[in-house]
Protein backbone atom coordinates (compact mmCIF):
# COMPACT_ATOMS: atom_id res chain seq x y z
CA UNK A 1 0.00 0.00 0.00
CA UNK A 2 2.80 2.39 0.92
CA UNK A 3 4.61 1.57 -2.35
CA UNK A 4 1.52 2.38 -4.46
CA UNK A 5 1.06 5.70 -2.60
CA UNK A 6 4.68 6.64 -3.20
CA UNK A 7 4.33 5.74 -6.88
CA UNK A 8 1.23 7.90 -7.26
CA UNK A 9 2.96 10.76 -5.42
CA UNK A 10 6.03 10.51 -7.66
CA UNK A 11 3.90 10.65 -10.81
CA UNK A 12 2.01 13.68 -9.48
CA UNK A 13 5.23 15.51 -8.61
CA UNK A 14 6.68 14.71 -12.03
CA UNK A 15 3.54 16.06 -13.73
CA UNK A 16 3.74 19.31 -11.75
CA UNK A 17 7.43 19.75 -12.60
CA UNK A 18 6.90 19.13 -16.32
CA UNK A 19 3.79 21.31 -16.48
CA UNK A 20 5.43 24.16 -14.55
CA UNK A 21 8.57 24.00 -16.70
CA UNK A 22 6.47 24.23 -19.84
CA UNK A 23 4.67 27.32 -18.50
CA UNK A 24 7.86 29.04 -17.37
CA UNK A 25 9.31 28.71 -20.87
CA UNK A 26 6.30 30.06 -22.76
CA UNK A 27 6.38 33.20 -24.89
CA UNK A 28 4.68 36.32 -23.65
CA UNK A 29 2.46 36.55 -26.74
CA UNK A 30 -0.84 34.70 -26.47
CA UNK A 31 -0.48 32.87 -29.80
CA UNK A 32 2.37 30.71 -28.55
CA UNK A 33 1.65 27.09 -27.59
CA UNK A 34 3.87 26.09 -24.62
CA UNK A 35 6.24 23.18 -25.13
CA UNK A 36 7.37 20.79 -22.46
CA UNK A 37 11.06 21.44 -23.08
CA UNK A 38 12.93 24.67 -23.76
CA UNK A 39 15.75 26.69 -22.34
CA UNK A 40 14.23 30.13 -21.86
CA UNK A 41 11.08 32.19 -22.10
CA UNK A 42 11.00 33.82 -25.54
CA UNK A 43 9.93 37.43 -25.15
CA UNK A 44 8.76 39.77 -27.90
CA UNK A 45 9.99 43.37 -27.61
CA UNK A 46 7.65 46.07 -26.41
CA UNK A 47 6.25 48.45 -29.02
CA UNK A 48 6.96 51.41 -26.73
CA UNK A 49 10.43 51.32 -25.11
CA UNK A 50 9.59 54.26 -22.85
CA UNK A 51 6.89 52.32 -20.99
CA UNK A 52 8.20 49.93 -18.34
CA UNK A 53 11.70 49.76 -19.89
CA UNK A 54 14.09 46.90 -19.26
CA UNK A 55 17.26 47.63 -17.34
CA UNK A 56 20.17 47.04 -19.71
CA UNK A 57 23.86 46.22 -19.67
CA UNK A 58 26.67 46.56 -22.23
CA UNK A 59 29.18 43.75 -22.74
CA UNK A 60 32.19 43.26 -25.00
CA UNK A 61 32.60 40.42 -27.47
CA UNK A 62 35.22 39.44 -30.01
CA UNK A 63 35.51 36.78 -32.68
CA UNK A 64 37.69 35.63 -35.54
CA UNK A 65 36.49 36.47 -39.03
CA UNK A 66 37.03 33.97 -41.83
CA UNK A 67 39.98 36.10 -42.88
CA UNK A 68 41.67 35.26 -39.58
CA UNK A 69 41.40 38.82 -38.28
CA UNK A 70 39.90 39.55 -34.89
CA UNK A 71 36.67 41.56 -34.84
CA UNK A 72 35.69 43.62 -31.78
CA UNK A 73 32.10 44.37 -30.85
CA UNK A 74 29.65 45.30 -28.13
CA UNK A 75 26.32 43.81 -27.04
CA UNK A 76 23.59 45.82 -25.33
CA UNK A 77 20.84 43.70 -23.82
CA UNK A 78 18.38 43.43 -20.94
CA UNK A 79 20.22 42.75 -17.69
CA UNK A 80 20.44 38.95 -17.26
CA UNK A 81 20.63 39.40 -13.50
CA UNK A 82 17.11 40.85 -13.54
CA UNK A 83 15.62 38.69 -16.33
CA UNK A 84 17.51 35.38 -16.04
CA UNK A 85 14.89 33.11 -17.61
CA UNK A 86 14.23 35.11 -20.78
CA UNK A 87 15.62 35.23 -24.30
CA UNK A 88 15.08 38.05 -26.74
CA UNK A 89 14.99 39.06 -30.39
CA UNK A 90 18.30 40.43 -31.67
CA UNK A 91 19.46 42.92 -34.28
CA UNK A 92 22.92 43.49 -35.77
CA UNK A 93 23.76 47.10 -36.67
CA UNK A 94 25.79 48.15 -39.75
CA UNK A 95 26.89 51.81 -39.86
CA UNK A 96 26.82 54.10 -42.86
CA UNK A 97 29.81 54.72 -45.10
CA UNK A 98 32.87 52.83 -43.92
CA UNK A 99 32.48 54.18 -40.40
CA UNK A 100 33.23 52.35 -37.15
CA UNK A 101 30.18 50.63 -35.67
CA UNK A 102 31.14 49.22 -32.28
CA UNK A 103 30.24 52.28 -30.22
CA UNK A 104 26.73 52.39 -31.69
CA UNK A 105 25.80 50.14 -28.76
CA UNK A 106 26.22 53.19 -26.53
CA UNK A 107 23.90 55.35 -28.65
CA UNK A 108 20.27 56.27 -28.29
CA UNK A 109 18.87 53.76 -30.78
CA UNK A 110 20.59 50.78 -29.14
CA UNK A 111 19.47 52.00 -25.74
CA UNK A 112 15.82 52.27 -26.82
CA UNK A 113 15.84 48.87 -28.51
CA UNK A 114 17.43 47.16 -25.53
CA UNK A 115 15.03 48.87 -23.14
CA UNK A 116 12.21 47.53 -25.31
CA UNK A 117 13.56 44.01 -24.85
CA UNK A 118 16.06 43.37 -27.63
CA UNK A 119 19.67 42.30 -27.92
CA UNK A 120 21.69 44.78 -30.01
CA UNK A 121 25.04 43.74 -31.50
CA UNK A 122 27.44 46.32 -32.92
CA UNK A 123 30.97 45.80 -34.23
CA UNK A 124 33.91 47.35 -36.03
CA UNK A 125 34.53 45.76 -39.41
CA UNK A 126 38.13 44.94 -40.29
CA UNK A 127 40.48 47.90 -39.88
CA UNK A 128 37.77 50.13 -38.43
CA UNK A 129 37.57 51.75 -35.03
CA UNK A 130 38.21 55.00 -33.25
CA UNK A 131 41.57 55.63 -31.63
CA UNK A 132 40.05 56.39 -28.23
CA UNK A 133 40.08 54.41 -24.97
CA UNK A 134 36.40 53.45 -25.30
CA UNK A 135 36.86 51.74 -28.65
CA UNK A 136 38.91 48.86 -30.07
CA UNK A 137 40.16 48.85 -33.66
CA UNK A 138 39.49 45.54 -35.37
CA UNK A 139 42.38 43.77 -37.04
CA UNK A 140 43.00 43.82 -40.77
CA UNK A 141 42.67 46.39 -43.53
CA UNK A 142 39.51 48.30 -44.39
CA UNK A 143 37.52 46.46 -47.06
CA UNK A 144 34.84 49.12 -47.73
CA UNK A 145 31.89 46.72 -47.38
CA UNK A 146 33.26 44.12 -49.81
CA UNK A 147 33.38 40.35 -49.46
CA UNK A 148 35.67 40.32 -46.40
CA UNK A 149 33.34 42.66 -44.53
CA UNK A 150 30.32 40.64 -45.64
CA UNK A 151 31.93 37.46 -44.35
CA UNK A 152 32.73 39.17 -41.04
CA UNK A 153 29.08 40.19 -40.73
CA UNK A 154 28.14 36.56 -41.37
CA UNK A 155 30.36 35.53 -38.45
CA UNK A 156 28.70 38.11 -36.17
CA UNK A 157 25.22 36.86 -37.11
CA UNK A 158 26.26 33.26 -36.45
CA UNK A 159 27.71 34.34 -33.11
CA UNK A 160 24.41 36.03 -32.20
CA UNK A 161 22.43 32.94 -33.17
CA UNK A 162 24.42 30.80 -30.74
CA UNK A 163 23.84 33.04 -27.71
CA UNK A 164 21.51 31.28 -25.28
CA UNK A 165 19.62 34.52 -24.56
CA UNK A 166 18.84 35.21 -28.25
CA UNK A 167 15.80 33.83 -30.07
CA UNK A 168 17.46 32.22 -33.07
CA UNK A 169 14.52 32.69 -35.44
CA UNK A 170 14.14 36.39 -34.60
CA UNK A 171 17.40 38.00 -35.68
CA UNK A 172 17.49 41.07 -37.93
CA UNK A 173 20.07 43.25 -39.66
CA UNK A 174 19.85 47.05 -39.74
CA UNK A 175 21.96 48.97 -42.27
CA UNK A 176 22.43 52.67 -42.79
CA UNK A 177 23.37 54.27 -46.11
CA UNK A 178 26.35 52.52 -47.80
CA UNK A 179 26.13 49.83 -45.11
CA UNK A 180 23.52 48.18 -47.34
CA UNK A 181 26.43 46.95 -49.50
CA UNK A 182 27.70 44.87 -46.57
CA UNK A 183 24.22 43.80 -45.46
CA UNK A 184 22.75 42.80 -48.83
CA UNK A 185 25.99 41.18 -49.97
CA UNK A 186 26.25 39.11 -46.81
CA UNK A 187 22.65 37.91 -46.83
CA UNK A 188 22.74 36.96 -50.52
CA UNK A 189 26.06 35.14 -50.26
CA UNK A 190 25.20 33.39 -46.98
CA UNK A 191 21.58 32.42 -47.48
CA UNK A 192 21.65 29.87 -44.67
CA UNK A 193 21.96 32.57 -42.02
CA UNK A 194 18.95 32.74 -39.67
CA UNK A 195 18.01 36.34 -40.54
CA UNK A 196 14.34 37.23 -40.30
CA UNK A 197 14.48 40.76 -41.73
CA UNK A 198 16.68 43.50 -43.18
CA UNK A 199 15.94 47.15 -42.44
CA UNK A 200 17.71 49.40 -44.96
CA UNK A 201 18.02 53.11 -44.14
CA UNK A 202 18.30 54.95 -47.47
CA UNK A 203 21.11 52.80 -48.84
CA UNK A 204 22.62 53.45 -52.30
CA UNK A 205 21.95 50.56 -54.68
CA UNK A 206 24.89 50.96 -57.07
CA UNK A 207 28.13 52.81 -57.77
CA UNK A 208 26.35 55.66 -59.55
CA UNK A 209 24.50 56.56 -56.37
CA UNK A 210 27.22 55.63 -53.87
CA UNK A 211 29.76 57.79 -55.70
CA UNK A 212 27.38 60.79 -55.65
CA UNK A 213 27.00 60.97 -59.43
CA UNK A 214 23.40 62.26 -59.21
CA UNK A 215 24.85 65.57 -58.03
CA UNK A 216 26.72 65.82 -61.32
CA UNK A 217 23.50 65.87 -63.38
CA UNK A 218 22.91 69.59 -62.89
CA UNK A 219 24.68 72.42 -64.73
CA UNK A 220 26.89 73.35 -61.78
CA UNK A 221 30.34 72.30 -62.93
CA UNK A 222 31.82 73.07 -59.51
CA UNK A 223 29.79 70.30 -57.90
CA UNK A 224 32.44 67.64 -57.25
CA UNK A 225 30.97 65.43 -54.56
CA UNK A 226 32.22 62.46 -56.56
CA UNK A 227 35.74 63.62 -55.71
CA UNK A 228 34.90 63.49 -52.01
CA UNK A 229 33.77 59.88 -52.36
CA UNK A 230 36.88 59.06 -54.37
CA UNK A 231 38.97 60.43 -51.52
CA UNK A 232 37.26 57.96 -49.15
CA UNK A 233 36.87 54.84 -51.29
CA UNK A 234 39.57 55.35 -53.90
CA UNK A 235 37.07 54.57 -56.67
CA UNK A 236 34.83 56.55 -58.99
CA UNK A 237 31.54 55.13 -60.22
CA UNK A 238 31.59 52.74 -63.16
CA UNK A 239 30.05 55.53 -65.25
CA UNK A 240 33.10 57.73 -64.65
CA UNK A 241 35.71 54.95 -64.58
CA UNK A 242 34.82 52.15 -66.98
CA UNK A 243 37.90 49.99 -66.43
CA UNK A 244 37.46 46.29 -65.71
CA UNK A 245 39.26 46.64 -62.38
CA UNK A 246 36.78 49.30 -61.25
CA UNK A 247 33.79 47.22 -62.37
CA UNK A 248 35.12 44.24 -60.44
CA UNK A 249 35.60 46.33 -57.31
CA UNK A 250 32.04 47.63 -57.40
CA UNK A 251 30.82 44.15 -58.23
CA UNK A 252 31.32 43.25 -54.57
CA UNK A 253 29.55 46.39 -53.34
CA UNK A 254 26.54 47.17 -55.55
CA UNK A 255 23.65 46.21 -53.27
CA UNK A 256 21.18 46.03 -56.15
CA UNK A 257 23.03 42.94 -57.42
CA UNK A 258 22.60 41.17 -54.09
CA UNK A 259 19.26 42.26 -52.64
CA UNK A 260 17.35 39.83 -54.87
CA UNK A 261 19.16 36.95 -53.14
CA UNK A 262 17.72 37.73 -49.70
CA UNK A 263 15.09 35.27 -48.48
CA UNK A 264 13.64 37.24 -45.55
CA UNK A 265 11.64 40.44 -45.10
CA UNK A 266 13.14 43.56 -46.67
CA UNK A 267 11.99 46.90 -45.26
CA UNK A 268 13.30 50.00 -47.01
CA UNK A 269 13.19 53.26 -45.05
CA UNK A 270 13.13 56.38 -47.21
CA UNK A 271 12.37 59.94 -46.18
CA UNK A 272 11.12 62.67 -48.49
CA UNK A 273 14.52 64.39 -48.33
CA UNK A 274 17.33 61.87 -48.55
CA UNK A 275 20.30 62.14 -46.21
CA UNK A 276 22.78 62.15 -49.10
CA UNK A 277 21.18 62.23 -52.56
CA UNK A 278 19.51 65.11 -54.42
CA UNK A 279 17.08 66.71 -54.28
CA UNK A 280 17.76 67.36 -50.62
CA UNK A 281 15.32 70.30 -50.40
CA UNK A 282 12.16 71.35 -52.21
CA UNK A 283 14.14 74.09 -53.98
CA UNK A 284 16.25 71.46 -55.76
CA UNK A 285 13.36 69.38 -57.14
CA UNK A 286 13.23 71.07 -60.53
CA UNK A 287 17.00 70.95 -60.93
CA UNK A 288 17.32 67.25 -60.25
CA UNK A 289 14.02 65.93 -61.63
CA UNK A 290 15.45 64.45 -64.83
CA UNK A 291 13.66 61.22 -65.80
CA UNK A 292 14.83 58.71 -66.75
CA UNK A 293 18.27 59.62 -65.36
CA UNK A 294 17.13 60.75 -61.95
CA UNK A 295 14.12 61.77 -59.88
CA UNK A 296 13.37 62.21 -56.22
CA UNK A 297 14.32 59.06 -54.26
CA UNK A 298 14.94 57.10 -57.47
CA UNK A 299 17.47 54.92 -55.66
CA UNK A 300 14.69 53.57 -53.43
CA UNK A 301 12.55 52.78 -56.46
CA UNK A 302 15.47 50.99 -58.13
CA UNK A 303 16.42 48.71 -55.23
CA UNK A 304 12.83 47.95 -54.19
CA UNK A 305 11.88 47.04 -57.76
CA UNK A 306 14.96 44.81 -57.99
CA UNK A 307 14.05 43.04 -54.75
CA UNK A 308 10.49 42.37 -55.90
CA UNK A 309 11.59 41.24 -59.36
CA UNK A 310 14.22 38.98 -57.82
CA UNK A 311 11.69 37.12 -55.68
CA UNK A 312 12.34 38.50 -52.20
CA UNK A 313 9.27 37.15 -50.38
CA UNK A 314 8.33 40.34 -48.51
CA UNK A 315 9.27 43.87 -49.57
CA UNK A 316 7.86 47.16 -48.33
CA UNK A 317 8.76 50.85 -48.21
CA UNK A 318 8.40 52.50 -44.79
CA UNK A 319 6.10 51.69 -41.90
CA UNK A 320 2.74 49.95 -42.00
CA UNK A 321 1.05 53.23 -41.08
CA UNK A 322 2.15 54.80 -44.37
CA UNK A 323 0.07 52.34 -46.37
CA UNK A 324 2.60 51.25 -48.98
CA UNK A 325 1.61 47.78 -50.23
CA UNK A 326 3.83 44.74 -49.75
CA UNK A 327 5.73 43.73 -52.90
CA UNK A 328 4.69 46.84 -54.86
CA UNK A 329 6.87 48.30 -57.63
CA UNK A 330 7.25 51.98 -58.46
CA UNK A 331 8.27 54.52 -61.11
CA UNK A 332 8.87 58.27 -61.43
CA UNK A 333 5.12 58.78 -61.83
CA UNK A 334 4.10 56.29 -59.14
CA UNK A 335 6.13 56.77 -55.97
CA UNK A 336 5.60 55.22 -52.54
CA UNK A 337 4.62 57.31 -49.54
CA UNK A 338 7.82 58.65 -48.05
CA UNK A 339 8.59 59.54 -44.45
CA UNK A 340 8.07 63.23 -43.74
CA UNK A 341 11.16 65.43 -43.62
CA UNK A 342 14.43 63.59 -43.08
CA UNK A 343 15.06 60.11 -41.73
CA UNK A 344 16.91 61.48 -38.70
CA UNK A 345 13.97 63.66 -37.64
CA UNK A 346 12.32 60.79 -35.74
CA UNK A 347 13.33 57.39 -34.39
CA UNK A 348 12.07 55.64 -37.53
CA UNK A 349 14.90 53.08 -37.35
CA UNK A 350 13.86 51.97 -33.87
CA UNK A 351 10.18 51.80 -34.77
CA UNK A 352 10.93 49.82 -37.92
CA UNK A 353 13.09 47.26 -36.11
CA UNK A 354 10.49 46.77 -33.40
CA UNK A 355 7.75 46.28 -36.00
CA UNK A 356 9.80 43.69 -37.89
CA UNK A 357 10.83 41.84 -34.72
CA UNK A 358 7.20 41.63 -33.57
CA UNK A 359 5.87 40.21 -36.82
CA UNK A 360 5.09 36.46 -36.64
Amino acid sequence: MMTRRLARLSIAVLFVIVFSFGLSCSREDSSYVPETTCECRETLPNETPEIDPYETIVEEFELLATSGNRIYGLIRRPDPGLYPDRCFAAVVYIPGGINPGRLLALGNEARLLSQAGMVVLTFNAEGRGEDIPEDRISEGEIDSNGYRDQDALSAVIEYAAELDYVVRDNIGVKTQSFGIAMGAGCLARHQDLPVKYLVDGEGPPNSFVTAQEPWSLDTDTTNDKHETVYGILGHYSTVRDTTEANRLWWGERDAIRFIRGFNGRYLRLQAEWDHSQPPSTAAEVDTFNQPPLWWQCKHTTDIVNAAVAGGVPWVRVNMEEHGNPINATYSESDSPVYLPGELADQTWDVRAILEMARLP
